[in-house]
């Protein structure tokens, strides 16, 4: 099997042609994952999962990718030496200077060593035409950044062979390492290096399934396992030319050929073309599953802040209803007040003006108190302290909306939420919300905290005094509004003394005074309820100017947040649907591939 490099030889010269149906199949994926990007970007996804995926385009045009990993000592390099056919990495490394090292094609042998850690080595190896191997440190290596630099290459790697030796295989770290591996959508093919540790064929076998079971167990996938010993294949490389029967026998022990045999017919020109385009499919399906779950998990976020918006809304829908039943309560009370006044104006016409009350008819003065002490009596006081129980209420109403908006929102913003729910991917969508929620906060706090009653009650009682005076014609100041409707009142009886004594005088007084009975007590009806009218009216037009104020001014501290929501609902939504399509139409290309990863 050795032989089979020098067969390919003059193949490797041959440049690599695409089919038709192959340069369609790359131009629709890349089309994919173009579009596949501009929804990560909208998003907007973390930098280094943008650059997995442009490195993973990129590879389109790249040579196959070959990316080798395990722990230190598994004996990676010699594996890499013994696939090669040539002493291409040096062994016996400590984990303190390893790097990752670039394998390519070269006429010369020559080392490039690159800033980020990576060292590039070139050999003339016929192996290495149409190939890149990734040899990488250990993934137990002390050194963090060697895990990070492994890592950032298994993302765009084709194929990855995973070693791991015979005498301590799959260990934790190896099982935690391939998990992420598998993540990626990656193929990973197992090599149980150093099998010539083990002491016969039984003891390879029982490590060989003991391998397969656990990565079945912990990862849910059956691997192919090669059993291999790098180091006597290496060795009967080196003699064959010098002891061929030595070698064939080493060669065998080595049981390399069965592993040789897989990777070039793997590597294949129509399998590597296929791989090719498998690989950033894996990569695509990975960072779309990621962001389409990280966007349903803020749609459900947002999902419930619309649900805190709508029950603030409706919250203040109930207000408003409440506030309008209990205000009708207040109008009641003063219209009482009135009326019974009313009541009192007509015991006072009836028992006032009569022919056996002339004489006192003609004392204006004396008339005049009896009608404030029988009839106005207390009205000025029940009316103003009716209306400044209303005042009262509804400013004490207006804060106590203020404090339930502001306690509500804060369990919001205070609520502990886990990172997960709203992705672990991209962190400005958290960083907005908290922020719109922290201003709403703020706003209404700030509304609570400087809430002066005393002056908010004294300008709205200040405002209906003034609109009553006004449609009263009369001069509010600093009268109450029981004194205007006094005044009003009052006017009915000002003209009855000196009309009913100059008729009394002419001896008409038998017909004159129940006609200025009646009409005194019309007269006082009249003005009387003209008055409940415009002030009813008044007070109703005040009360709904300043409820829609109340309500106003927390809509308007609510908005920013409530625009925030609704404006991430469509943007999320939008990029719901189109990674979803993106996911589909991925799942089409790795259908028109034909490549299961099993």
């Amino acid at each position: 099997m050795r032989r089979v490099f020098r067969q390919r030889g003059d193949r490797h010269n041959e440049p690599i042609i695409l089919t038709e149906r192959h340069q369609q199949l790359l131009e629709q994926e890349q089309l994919i994952l173009a579009k596949l990007r501009e929804s990560l970007v909208d998003f907007p996804a973390a930098q280094e999962d943008l650059d997995s995926l442009d490195f993973a385009v990129e590879q389109l045009d790249e040579l196959f990718l070959l990316v080798i990993v395990g722990e230190f000592n598994a004996g990676k390099s010699a594996f890499i030496n013994a696939l090669v056919g040539q002493m291409v990495m040096p062994e016996g490394v400590t984990p303190t200077t390893a790097v990752i090292n670039l394998l390519r094609y070269g006429d010369t042998v020559s080392e490039t060593v690159h800033a980020d850690g990576v060292i590039t080595r070139t050999f003339p190896a016929d192996f290495l035409r149409e190939i890149t191997v990734v040899d990488t440190p250990g993934t137990n290596a002390i050194m963090r950044e060697h895990e990070q630099l492994t890592q950032g290459f298994v993302p765009r790697s084709d194929l990855v062979l995973f070693v791991t030796s015979a005498d301590r295989p799959f260990t934790e770290s190896e099982r935690e390492f391939m998990a992420q591996i598998r993540e990626w959508g990656k193929k990973i093919v197992i090599i149980l290096n150093k099998i010539d540790l083990m002491r016969d064929e039984a003891s390879r076998e029982q490590v060989t399934r003991f391998v397969q079971e656990k990565v079945q167990e912990f990862l849910g996938f059956r691997p192919e396992v090669f059993p291999v010993s790098a180091l006597l294949a290496q060795q009967a490389k080196e003699i064959e030319e010098r002891n061929p029967t030595e070698s064939e026998r080493l060669w065998q022990q080595s049981q390399f050929e069965a592993l040789e045999t897989y990777v070039l017919q793997t590597l294949d020109e129509e399998q590597r073309i296929r791989l090719k385009l498998l690989n950033p499919l894996g990569i695509a399906d990975n960072l779309s599953e990621r962001y389409l779950k990280a966007t349903r998990d803020r749609l459900a976020v947002i999902a419930d802040d619309l649900q805190t918006i709508d029950n603030i809304e409706r919250q203040l829908g109930l207000y408003t209803t409440d506030m309008r039943k209990q205000f009708e309560y207040h109008l009641t009370r003063v219209e009482n007040i009135i009326h019974r006044m009313n009541e009192r104006g007509d015991a006072f016409f009836e028992e006032t003006i009569r022919l056996g009350r002339v004489f006192d008819l003609m004392n204006s003065d004396r008339i005049k108190a009896e009608f404030a002490n029988k009839v106005i009596g207390d009205t000025e006081r029940e009316i103003d302290t009716t209306i400044d129980d209303l005042i009262d209420w509804m400013v004490e109403q207006d804060l106590r909306v203020w404090e339930a908006v502001n306690e509500y929102v804060d369990r919001r913003r205070l609520n502990k939420y886990a990172e997960e729910l709203i992705g672990d991917v991209g962190t400005q969508f958290k960083y907005d919300r908290r922020s719109m929620l922290e201003s709403v906060s703020k706003r209404a706090q700030e509304e609570v905290d400087r809430y002066d009653a005393a002056r908010h009650a004294h300008e709205l009682s200040l405002g209906v005094r003034n609109a009553v005076a006004t449609v009263a014609v009369a001069e509010a100041g600093a009268v109450g509004l029981g004194a205007l409707v006094v005044a009003a009142a009052s006017t009915a009886v000002v003209d009855i003394t000196g009309i009913l004594a100059a008729s009394v005088l002419a001896g008409v007084g038998l017909f004159v005074l129940p006609i200025k009975r009646r009409n005194a007590r019309k007269e006082f009806h009249q003005r009387s309820d003209e008055l409940e009218g415009r002030l009813m009216d008044v007070m109703r037009e005040q009360f709904e100017s300043e409820l829609q104020r109340s309500v106003a001014r927390i809509a308007d501290a609510l908005s920013p947040y409530t625009r925030f929501v609704r404006s991430s609902q469509d943007k999320y939504e939008t990029l719901q649907r189109d990674i979803s399509t993106s996911q589909n139409d991925l799942r089409g290309i790795r259908h028109a591939v034909g490549l299961d990863q099993g």
